[in-house]
């Protein structure tokens, strides 16, 4: 059953009017999933606890995760937490002959957690904060690089006098090369759980950069008002699409939000964007994954690694904890992120902005390609 709630207010008195002989559940123990639950337990709603299909996670925030081996009684009542997943576990639920009066679809749950987790954290405070940045760099050229296969030291090297982004398990390469990033950008769920939990890895990955940067519902919001780190940012990141291309949308104020489109590139492009770079040169998008997956639902296995050497050692320690908890469907929407990609270009195009990619090979075709070497003279 779809449920349309426009704000907290009438959240809490829908959720009140339920008449309920059953006991109450979130299916999915996500992000979205601990701050619904968190919000219905300070406003005094009893719910029973999460139900999910990571079997591994057995308590989330003081309350009991079950399986959907679980023993379900027909009278019992579940909300849906996620946005992205919402489809699959209605189906996994109603395989256990749950009615679907009984399941409940929040249709703008985005909008609806964004607003619990306000009033909960005063998170726009963080954003806003992001607004130093903007127009910073008007007019200069910088890399956004990725961790592809293609990276390689050499050229790291050669960027040490440049403007460069990177992201997640760069840090991998640092024994290697005397460049660091000026920039540092880490929103992905799982390397955030483990990189971005205890306080000194978050020092190691921002003691290396001019600002780093994370989503406000990861990890790395604990530290917010931490003296010792201070140049952690956070971005509002959200799914959102261009009605008529239904292409994700591009922000033209990060400190508002990041819109989202399967990649943390598509974040770093739209800061490099807010900052004020003009010319923008991609590097080791590779667009080349050992699995892939893809609109249709096809699932692609490769012989191939994601990521440079040192990279893809580093990365085998997440690799376990990300198809246990979402399987192949949480890797390498390959459709996604080039959906996102176009939107980049659509808006750079607009805006006089130049995207070129400077990758040594892959597969991403959308932007002019240029050469490495050349561009560094």
């Amino acid at each position: 059953m779809e449920i349309r709630t426009d704000n907290i207010d009438i959240f809490l008195k829908w959720i009140n009017s339920l008449q309920k002989e059953g006991k109450l559940y979130i299916a999915g123990a996500g992000t979205y999933g601990k701050i619904l639950g968190k919000f219905l337990s300070d406003n005094e709603i009893y719910w029973e606890g999460f139900i999910d299909k990571d079997t591994k996670i057995t308590e989330v925030d003081g309350k009991k995760v079950y399986s959907y081996s679980k023993k379900i009684l027909e009278e019992d009542y579940f909300i849906i937490s996620s946005y992205i997943y919402a489809d699959a576990i209605m189906q996994e639920l109603k395989q256990k002959c749950i009615l679907e009066d009984h399941i409940f679809v929040l249709v703008n749950i985005q909008a609806l957690i964004s607003d619990i987790y306000e009033y909960e954290t005063n998170w726009s405070l963080y954003t806003k904060k992001l607004q130093k940045f903007h127009n910073n760099y008007k007019g200069k050229r910088c890399f956004i690089i990725g961790n592809g296969p293609s990276l390689n030291i050499e050229d790291l090297e050669k960027l040490q006098e440049e403007y460069t982004f990177a992201c997640n398990s760069i840090y991998a390469l640092y024994k290697s090369t005397k460049w660091r990033p000026t920039f540092y950008c880490a929103d992905d769920s799982i390397f955030c759980k483990k990189m971005m939990t205890q306080k000194e890895d978050v020092k190691m990955l921002t003691s290396t950069c001019k600002a780093a940067f994370t989503s406000i519902v990861k990890e790395g919001f604990q530290y917010r008002d931490d003296d010792e780190i201070q140049n952690l940012y956070y971005e509002f990141i959200k799914r959102e699409f261009e009605p008529k291309t239904k292409l994700p949308l591009f922000s033209a104020d990060c400190s508002k939000q990041i819109y989202a489109s399967g990649t943390v590139t598509y974040s770093m492009l739209q800061l490099a964007v807010y900052m004020g770079f003009q010319e923008i040169y991609l590097l080791g998008i590779d667009m080349s994954y050992s699995v892939e997956r893809y609109k249709d639902g096809r699932v692609q296995m490769n012989v191939k690694n994601n990521h440079s050497t040192l990279i893809e050692k580093e990365e085998t320690k997440f690799k376990e904890d990300i198809i246990s908890a979402h399987g192949y469907s949480y890797i390498a929407d390959v459709d996604m992120q080039l959906d996102g990609y176009k939107a980049a270009k659509e808006y750079a195009e607009k805006n006089g902005i130049k995207i070129y990619n400077a990758t040594r090979g892959g597969k991403l075709e959308i932007f002019e390609r240029v050469d490495f070497d050349s561009v560094l003279g």
